[in-house]
């Protein structure tokens, strides 16, 4: 056998390998049983499928999607991977807000800007990263707040929201952030300033008649101590609360409110107030 037909049988044969392997690699070949791998119907995207390639979305809207984790990526996103850098047609191919929210906060154009506030959609109640992005709006959803500070005017009325709303949408701060105790021997939580305070009103003071002795002694420490159980002079008006002479803030009572008149009109004529014998009405004179 020449050495012509040797190669030449070599090569039939590496061709019909060759031939064999494209063949059995073919997409018609590595179907099963023998059929072209695309004949296949094509279902819907899942939620699992879009978070294989959105898994830092897929997170964020799982944790924290409110009433849009009940909503497949679908419903939103009906047109995805189309965006075309040429285009730059980002916007047209995003979602509206208003296709399922029908205008929640008003009409005003000031609350149309969804994104403004509701920076992420898939977690959209984590809302204002910044809210110093919106001095001067958030009245559009918050107007009976705005008409309080205005209404009753004080120090908050001139301060911009997010001075006390920082860092975070819906944040209620500590009143001790800004404000002192109002006595050094009585240290007063949030709760027990707005008791008395209400914060966007905080000149309108207000209590329950139930309100106990030591939050007015906040303010009122002289008379508080006066009034304390181991006060030098411990009288009646000991046991009472600040409410049942003051049910209102600032609200000074006569004493014949409570005791009439005791004593003979010879007395009462002679001493025109009670307190020229009894002193104060925190320390009342035996």
């Amino acid at each position: 056998m020449t050495m012509r037909k040797v190669y030449g049988l070599m090569g039939a044969a590496c061709l019909a390998v060759l031939l064999c392997g494209w063949t059995n690699s073919s997409p018609a070949a590595a179907a099963e049983g023998g059929g072209n791998v695309y004949d296949v119907a094509i279902e819907p995207l899942t939620v699992k499928d879009c978070g294989r390639c959105h898994p830092s979305h897929f997170a964020r809207i799982k944790e924290k999607g409110a009433k849009h984790s009940q909503v497949v990526c679908t419903e939103c996103h009906e047109v995805f991977h189309a965006y075309n850098p040429l285009k730059n047609n980002y916007a047209a191919i995003m979602p509206k807000c208003a296709s399922c929210h029908d205008a929640p906060h008003g009409q005003d154009p000031g609350v149309q800007k969804c994104l403004t506030c509701h920076a992420d959609p898939h977690q959209p109640l984590d809302a204002i990263a910044d809210p110093t992005l919106l001095e001067g709006q958030c009245r559009l959803c918050h107007a009976p707040i705005a008409q309080m500070l205005t209404a009753k005017p004080s120090k908050h009325t001139t301060q911009p929201c997010s001075s006390c709303h920082s860092k975070k949408h819906g944040r209620i701060p500590e009143c001790s952030e800004c404000h002192q105790s109002h006595s050094p021997t009585v240290q007063m939580a949030t709760a027990d300033c707005m008791a008395c305070h209400p914060v966007h009103t905080p000149l309108a003071i207000t209590y329950p008649l139930t309100q106990s002795k030591a939050v007015c002694g906040g303010c009122h420490d002289n008379a508080f101590a006066l009034l304390a159980p181991n006060a030098t002079n411990v009288t009646k008006h000991s046991a009472l609360t600040c409410a049942k002479c003051h049910p209102k803030h600032g609200y000074l009572p006569t004493c014949q409110e409570c005791h009439g008149k005791p004593h003979s009109s010879l007395i009462h004529d002679k001493y025109a107030t009670c307190g020229g014998c009894h002193g104060i009405a925190h320390d009342v004179k035996k």
